[in-house]
């Protein structure tokens, strides 16, 4: 994990170097937990992984729904709206060099949907918004992370790390 060995810790990269510039070949290389994607794991370990999951699924009768944050369960503006307006969250957020304020109202009903629905899918959550965005809109819906856990996608995982 960002070139420590996660297993014995020890470091794996090249001193002076950039991130990523190994002093030798690992196996691991399969980003596993969507929140995290510099915690990799080695092909095996992957499927292994996988194989697992996909037991315990059956196991369970319980699906993956991975649902789509903005304009399905939440609407979220950065346009300047009124404090006092009720069921819209506020937030900041850092973008560049300052801090913008974010405006959420949640789709009415939303959490006692999710709610029903957990008891039927394994729920994931995905937006085209940064990691740090979806977390806090995440802590939103569901404060004590039993319905999400990790399980939360950003455009930060959906492009290659360098």
């Amino acid at each position: 994990m960002k070139d420590m060995c996660a297993d014995c810790g020890a470091n794996l990269r090249v001193e002076n170097s950039m991130s990523g510039d190994r002093k030798e070949q690992v196996s691991a290389s399969v980003a596993m937990v969507h929140s995290i994607p510099e915690l990799v794991v080695s092909e095996q370990q992957a499927k292994e992984i996988g194989k697992a999951d996909e037991e315990r699924h059956v196991k369970t009768r319980k699906l993956v729904l991975l649902m789509d944050l903005d304009q399905a369960l939440v609407h979220t503006t950065n346009n300047n709206i009124p404090p006092n307006l009720k069921d819209v969250e506020h937030f900041q957020l850092p973008h560049g060099n300052r801090m913008l304020w974010y405006h959420t109202r949640l789709r009415p009903g939303i959490k006692e949907f999710l709610k029903r629905i957990s008891k039927l899918y394994e729920l994931h959550i995905g937006t085209f918004g940064v990691r740090l965005y979806v977390h806090t809109i995440a802590m939103i819906l569901d404060p004590s992370r039993s319905l999400f856990s990790h399980r939360i996608l950003s455009r930060d995982e959906s492009k290659p790390p360098i």
